[in-house]
């Protein structure tokens, strides 16, 4: 081999060397480190099990935007103090943005006025929580009272009576939703009666039972106005299945896999939900924008659905209800 032969191959082997380095190793091109944002997610609730899809939707959003989130639940139900104590300890923690479901708007509020945490929120639900919100996914739960109400209505007969059951109209959504749904009765003529659960543990038994005993010969029905009133509901009517046979309708607010297994036992005849994925994605989406954007607001607004057994396995809500893993 000639002495220009072995400077060529020589010179390919540098060149094939620097060119496996550039493209296997950092020690040439430095790659971009990719920032990873801690958001924290405080929910309304004592644990997680309504939030399932939800969970869903932010962990996919979380993949693809690099947000490491955590979540936190109360200890005790309602417990609005609370919420904010929890509030408070994530930001310490190192949380760089927050999601809130609130408990009571009017305290975080007032709380998010007082401290100027200077981080973003995304706040979920119907309540306004003020200036230094930046991102509210907004859900209308007065409208979702109103479709409740105009679905039941169309199936209800004229002299029925329809039992209002809540757990506590001051927490959460639930005064809209009571709202939307009378203004439909009222409207149509249709009696109501408010039972509103508080310290009365067995309130939502009693008054079933009255409305179904064999003496009676009152038409009744009962349209629950949040998620733990219409799975409360549910689990009553499963204990008998006298119950649901003495009822002119079963509907409410919510949903979960064991309210639509409920629905398609044919205990529940209709019920007002939400992208509940969708919901979590958009979550944690905002979030990041919003670090990346000081001083963002947007507001984002929920669809609505109303679901059956009849139509609850149609394609359009199939993603919906049964989102994958």
């Amino acid at each position: 081999m000639s002495v220009k032969e072995k400077i060529l191959w020589s010179l390919a082997a540098v060149i094939l060397a620097f060119l496996y380095l550039a493209s296997s190793t950092d020690l040439i091109i430095k790659e971009k480190a990719v920032k990873i944002h801690p958001i924290s997610i405080i929910l309304d609730d004592v644990n997680d099990e309504y939030y399932q899809n939800f969970k869903k939707g932010v962990d996919q959003a979380a993949k693809e935007y690099h947000g490491d989130t955590s979540y936190t639940t109360l200890y005790r139900q309602g417990a609005a103090a609370e919420q904010i104590e929890l509030i408070n300890r994530e930001i310490e923690d190192g949380a760089e943005a927050v999601v809130a479901v609130p408990v009571k708007g009017s305290q975080l509020e007032q709380a998010l006025g007082e401290k100027k945490y200077g981080i973003p929120f995304v706040v979920f639900g119907s309540q306004v929580v003020g200036d230094e919100v930046n991102v509210h996914i907004e859900l209308d739960s007065r409208e979702a009272g109103q479709l409740l109400g105009e679905e039941a209505v169309k199936e209800l007969p004229e002299d029925v009576v329809c039992y209002l059951f809540a757990q506590d109209l001051e927490l959460g959504d639930s005064r809209l939703v009571y709202e939307g749904v009378t203004r439909v009765l009222q409207e149509a003529g249709v009696e109501y009666v408010l039972k509103e659960k508080k310290e009365d543990e067995g309130l939502f038994r009693t008054t079933v039972e009255a409305a179904v005993y064999p003496a009676t010969t009152e038409r009744a029905a009962v349209i629950a106005l949040d998620r733990k009133s219409l799975s409360e509901t549910a689990d009553i009517l499963k204990t008998n299945s006298s119950y649901r046979n003495h009822l002119w309708g079963v509907y409410g607010i919510g949903c979960t896999t064991s309210l639509l297994n409920s629905m398609d036992a044919g205990l529940i005849d209709g019920l007002v939900t939400y992208n509940q994925y969708l919901a979590g994605y958009l979550s944690v989406q905002k979030a990041v924008e919003a670090i990346s954007l000081p001083g963002w607001k947007e507001t984002v607004s929920m669809e609505l659905y109303y679901i059956t057994r009849e139509n609850m396995r149609d394609k359009r809500y199939e993603k919906m209800l049964y989102p994958m893993e």
